[in-house]
């Protein structure tokens, strides 16, 4: 199996068994298609976001998952419940899966933003990472990297010899921060992994207590005519 962006020593803990992570960004929402930051704010999925976790839980309706964990804003709830599918098992939920917190700054058009002068920090936020300075009250970067290692080593690490196959639902600033920091790429490539799509999964395999990325961009349906792949 090709691995990808692996940082060997990455420990966390003295466990010897493996599992298989796979982190899957939510489902299309109405900001998304409306081009805005969404931030933390609690949108919901568009019809096509249903159909592409639909889809992607078919494409996964194999795989043996034992533990679902996810984002408790909507977008990702909902992604979650629909990749489950009839499998018997609870969602658990954690704040720290929550996407990147823009402040009052939620809900403004990014394409607008790249075109106007008078926002060059959002202009950084997607073309020079390395230089992204959040407003007062909104997070910064290292934050997110901050709370994405702590959910990784206090909720996911511990579970090494528990379970084999776990499924966290998510979103796309959070896990493009958590690559750089696994991976120890430098800030400024931040936005040049190749996940991001919606319903795209990053697959992790943590074996005695080491993390490392086997796929960045694996996808379970075809995203243009939105049937299985």
């Amino acid at each position: 199996m090709e691995k990808i962006g692996s940082k060997p020593d990455t420990t966390y803990s003295d466990e010897v068994t493996k599992m298989l992570v796979y982190f899957v960004r939510h489902g299309e929402t109405t900001w998304n298609k409306r081009k805005k930051l969404q931030g933390q704010h609690d949108t919901k999925l568009t019809p096509r976001g249903i159909e592409q976790a639909r889809l992607a839980g078919l494409g996964m309706k194999d795989i043996p998952f034992d533990y679902i964990i996810a984002s408790p804003l909507s977008r990702a709830r909902m992604t979650a419940e629909i990749i489950r599918g009839d499998r018997d098992l609870e969602i658990d939920f954690d704040d720290r899966l929550k996407e990147i917190d823009f402040g009052k700054d939620n809900g403004r058009c990014f394409g607008k933003i790249l075109e106007d002068p008078r926002y060059v920090r959002y202009y950084r936020f997607f073309k020079e990472p390395h230089k992204y300075k959040p407003i007062k009250g909104a997070e910064s970067y290292q934050r997110v990297i901050e709370r994405a290692e702590e959910f990784f080593r206090e909720r996911i690490i511990p579970l090494e010899g528990e379970k084999e196959n776990v499924l966290v639902v998510g979103h796309t600033t959070w896990m493009h921060a958590f690559i750089i920091h696994i991976t120890g790429r430098p800030m400024s490539m931040l936005w040049q992994s190749s996940f991001g799509k919606n319903c795209e999964a990053i697959i992790f395999e943590v074996k005695d207590g080491k993390m490392e990325i086997l796929f960045e961009n694996r996808m379970y349906y075809d995203e243009k005519n939105l049937t299985l792949s």
